[in-house]
């Protein structure tokens, strides 16, 4: 007895059944490429530009006092010759600044003890004292000024003890470290013509490192 093999029909349920599967298959692979596609752009999104650096601002207004130390060197006019002089000076100081925004302005006296050394055993210039005008750019923490006014100065010297007044102008750059600590550097150029009647002209250089505390 033979048995004849059935074949199913176009359109038979398994056929559709079939046709149902692989339908929902292609239908699952597409939505899962088009997801991983979306996380692709997103993840590859530039990332927002970063806000631009600003520097920290400082407010300059307010008195302060400090210390300074430094180095001097002087030259003494006689006529006929010129003679040399320079060591070391140090002391104390004490201020106050406005700040505009922008700009800085204030005054400044100051001390400072000093031994500077006059070539041939001649004496030395053993103090130096000023009041002084400054006035410079608030650049944040950096204060950059220039600076004048008039200083007093006392010699021991050959010719006894002298002193005199003069006038000074100079330049420097102050750093506020924190809210209460300043440091700096200063370079000062003082005049005093006919020092004491003396017919001597003295011509001072100072550079000098600061340290202040701003209240």
């Amino acid at each position: 007895m033979k048995f004849k093999r059935s074949t199913p029909s176009i359109g038979s349920p398994m056929e559709k059944t079939m046709k149902h599967i692989i339908a929902i298959a292609l239908a699952s692979t597409v939505m899962s490429a088009s997801a991983f596609a979306a996380d692709a752009i997103v993840y590859n999104e530039p990332a927002p530009a970063s806000a631009p650096f600003v520097a920290p601002g400082f407010d300059w207004t307010g008195p302060y006092i400090g210390i300074q130390a430094g180095y001097a060197w002087a030259e003494l006019d006689t006529g006929p010759a010129t003679i040399d002089a320079d060591g070391v000076l140090g002391g104390i100081h004490a201020g106050y600044n406005y700040d505009f925004g922008g700009f800085v302005v204030g005054g400044e006296v100051d001390y400072d003890f000093a031994n500077v050394e006059i070539d041939g055993g001649l004496g030395e210039i053993d103090g130096v004292a000023r009041a002084k005008l400054r006035a410079g750019a608030d650049l944040g923490q950096v204060l950059v000024y220039g600076t004048a006014g008039g200083a007093y100065a006392t010699a021991d010297t050959a010719l006894g003890d002298l002193n005199d007044f003069g006038w000074l102008v100079g330049a420097g750059v102050d750093f506020a470290a924190t809210d209460n600590i300043i440091v700096g550097a200063e370079y000062l150029y003082h005049d005093f013509s006919n020092f004491d009647d003396s017919g001597i002209d003295v011509n001072v250089h100072t550079l000098k490192a600061k340290a202040s505390f701003k209240f």
